[in-house]
């Protein structure tokens, strides 16, 4: 048996428009262990949050799944019948979203939805014991006085705090897999500390897996032990946290690194990858970076596949770095 715990295999989600389908998603595949922190870092419009949502089995009309395999416990979760799915959300596999008003009912007071999220999986759960548990998690996520909080409704929080409580309403269940959208981007660098160290404790003591979306290398640094980064809706590459930051394989990858400010020398113009990435339905001709790559070269019209270099690592790139040097104009200046 695969001592994974879940295994996405050549994942591919479209949606309809005008003109037929376009693919939002293509051939990505990626696994989580037991306990593992795995990052999904690339810029917005990548394919990070759609591939989370067809993991959980949540692409709404006009998207849909129509390749791949999503394998939990060795099943694959594109087969299950929708009220099983159902069940394992909230339960087995958990969601936060960058929206905190995705995930609250804005009429509902929070103790309310945080006992449902308990015993709409497990009934035998008093609501005495419900309640504790709802109130320990919201201190966890550095939320004062929360036996009085769990009283109020979610206008009465501000965004961060709404935010946090949803994280709260995840961690409630202890489940398997937790997929995090950008949970923290709305929080203070003080709780966004906090809360990272709880996912980790977390992962690290419950065996909980998780799957970090974000744009944020800094977040991704602190707190993944893998990373995939994904560009134009595919897996570009992929390997352990210091040997993509060390040594990048692909000059997406370098560019995006490149990005950091704190990369940047004082005095100097911010680096950035020049042009813009493409919508996807205008996908550029092969490789899907090559109008932005410095080293594109003319088989890069013929698109390349995610193929295995070295241990651990993988890379989608027909001319992948062989060392860590300047490659986009203006960086030498």
């Amino acid at each position: 048996m695969s001592k994974n715990l879940l295994e996405v295999r050549g994942l591919e989600t479209v949606f309809g428009g005008e003109h037929g389908d376009v693919a939002a998603v293509r051939d990505v595949s990626l696994t989580v262990s037991r306990g593992e922190i795995v990052g999904l870092v690339g810029e917005s419009g990548s394919g990070k949050s759609v591939t989370g949502l067809s993991i959980m089995g949540l692409i709404g009309h006009p998207g849909r799944v129509t390749k791949g395999e999503i394998m939990l416990h060795g099943e694959d979760l594109r087969r299950l019948p929708t009220t099983a799915l159902r069940g394992l959300r909230g339960n087995r596999i958990a969601m936060i979203f960058q929206d905190p008003m995705m995930t609250l009912n804005p009429v509902l007071r929070i103790d309310t939805q945080m006992i449902e999220a308990i015993t709409a999986h497990d009934a035998k759960v008093d609501r005495t014991t419900a309640r504790a548990r709802c109130r320990d998690a919201l201190g966890i996520v550095g939320i004062p006085s929360p036996e009085e909080r769990l009283k109020a409704y979610p206008h009465q929080f501000s965004g961060g705090m709404r935010q946090r409580v949803t994280i709260a309403i995840a961690m409630l269940n202890s489940p398997d897999l937790i997929i995090a959208d950008e949970p923290t981007t709305a929080l203070d660098v003080t709780i966004q500390s906090q809360i990272l160290a709880e996912m980790q404790k977390l992962c690290r003591e419950r065996g909980t897996a998780l799957i970090w979306i974000t744009h944020d290398l800094t977040v991704i640094a602190a707190l993944t032990q893998r990373v995939y980064v994904m560009y134009a809706g595919s897996v570009v590459e992929e390997g352990l946290l210091d040997d993509v930051l060390d040594r990048p394989l692909h000059p997406y990858t370098y560019g995006l690194i490149r990005s950091i400010p704190s990369d940047n020398a004082p005095g100097k113009r911010l680096f950035q990858i020049p042009g813009m990435a493409p919508p996807i339905d205008r996908m550029p001709k092969g490789c899907r970076f090559h109008p932005r790559c410095p080293r594109v070269q003319e088989d890069c019209l013929r698109e390349p596949s995610l193929d295995a270099s070295g241990p651990n690592r993988a890379v989608r790139c027909h001319h992948p770095i062989a060392e860590d040097k300047a490659l986009f104009e203006g960086e030498r200046a």
